[in-house]
């Protein structure tokens, strides 16, 4: 057989068992993230990892009393949470955590999660299938818009590409949550999902912050 057929067949296999792993992906985020709630609303002595310059109180965290930039060093990305939010869970050096805002009961959060692809895996090819899909999403109304979104900057002297990727915004279910995502591979093949999210009844009262922090996303010094 044509090796550019085996290769062809391969990295379609690979890209239909990535769309999986992203949607997979999704669903244990949002699955962590309601353990992370409802063990913070029904705990009476939350065990919770501040913020800098975060207080707390004996009803809880309080939060940030300003904006906070955090950088993971390994993966060089930076993100910032709003004053008024709380580190729920996880390490930013690592390779999740999670961030909400005070009080919990308004279910607004960010957390990443990322995981390391084979050398060889063609993300690009994921990328684009991703984004086809998504945007075959917005028309049986499951999401509300999808755009490509890569992340550039200056290395050496030299424009480069640091990631590729797309990002959504989901549309909403009574009952349910509403996230925007930001799914992107580095140069390095880790995926990295970044998810802010809200319960539906809340989301658009989040919506702002939310976005703010997705936009703050950046790779690269």
């Amino acid at each position: 057989m044509n090796k550019s057929v085996l290769f062809s067949a391969g990295s379609a296999a690979s890209v239909c068992a990535l769309l999986l792993s992203a949607c997979n992906s999704a669903n244990l985020g949002q699955s962590l993230l309601n353990q992370s709630i409802n063990t913070a609303l029904t705990s009476t002595a939350p065990t919770v990892m501040p913020t800098p310059a975060a207080t707390v109180t004996e009803s809880g965290p309080t939060g940030s009393s300003t904006p906070v930039t955090y950088k993971n060093n390994a993966r060089n990305f930076s993100f910032t949470i709003p004053a008024g939010w709380s580190q729920q869970s996880g390490d930013v050096n690592s390779d999740s955590a999670l961030f909400m805002q005070i009080p919990l009961s308004n279910t607004c959060s960010f957390q990443f999660n990322m995981t390391r692809m084979q050398t060889g895996f063609p993300a690009e090819a994921s990328v684009k299938a991703s984004l086809n899909s998504a945007k075959k999403d917005i028309q049986i109304d499951k999401l509300i818009s999808a755009k490509r979104r890569d992340e550039s900057g200056m290395e050496n002297g030299k424009k480069v590409r640091f990631t590729r990727g797309w990002q959504i915004v989901e549309k909403g279910q009574p009952g349910g949550h509403q996230r925007i995502i930001y799914q992107a591979y580095d140069r390095q093949n880790y995926y990295m999902n970044m998810m802010a999210a809200a319960d539906t009844e809340h989301f658009e009262s989040c919506r702002p912050a939310l976005q703010q922090i997705i936009d703050s996303i950046k790779f690269g010094d």
